[in-house]
């Protein structure tokens, strides 16, 4: 298909059409806020390796396309159970233990009394994470995925301010 705008940097939008901002009535669904989203990020990860529990603070729309991956989520409303990183520290919005080694669960009893879900997905599927949703990622095969941010809400930032964290403006 033809280029968008006429750059290479669109080429991504031609496949991905739902994810596109420009195209508003096709966005819309998986873009909350289309004219706010930064762009499409694409990774890739082998079997075994995980992403540290953490939150992101903007909405977050995931489509995966191949593989499977497995998603760990907790509201905002457990952030005071999530052992954070204290603001100004390098790996601020994310937690200091690993999930998968219980014995650090120890350290962080508070830990133990989250409340938590979790979703695998497939080829095919699309996870939308609302602003300040916790994720810890466990790829369960070798996965590509590609996701899109698309603005900010803030019903839930009360938690997260509660657990020590700023926003803009604030």
């Amino acid at each position: 298909s033809a280029k968008k705008e006429g750059t290479a940097s669109n080429f991504i939008y031609d496949e991905l059409t739902f994810l596109d901002p420009r195209n508003r009535k096709d966005s819309k669904f998986y873009m909350v806020n289309p004219d706010q989203q930064r762009g499409i990020n694409c990774r890739f990860g082998m079997r075994g390796v995980t992403a540290v529990n953490h939150f992101d603070m903007s909405r977050n729309t995931i489509a995966l396309f191949g593989g499977e991956r497995r998603y760990v989520l907790a509201s905002p409303s457990q952030c005071d159970k999530m052992a954070l990183y204290k603001q100004g520290h390098p790996s601020v919005r994310h937690s200091s233990l690993d999930w998968s080694n219980p014995v650090e669960w120890d350290e962080h009893p508070e830990f133990k009394g989250a409340l938590i879900n979790e979703v695998v997905m497939h080829a095919g599927d699309v996870l939308y994470l609302p602003t300040n949703w916790f994720h810890y990622i466990v790829n369960l095969s070798l996965n590509y995925q590609c996701n899109a941010r698309s603005g900010v809400t803030d019903e839930t930032a009360h938690f997260v301010r509660d657990c020590g964290f700023s926003f803009k403006g604030d």
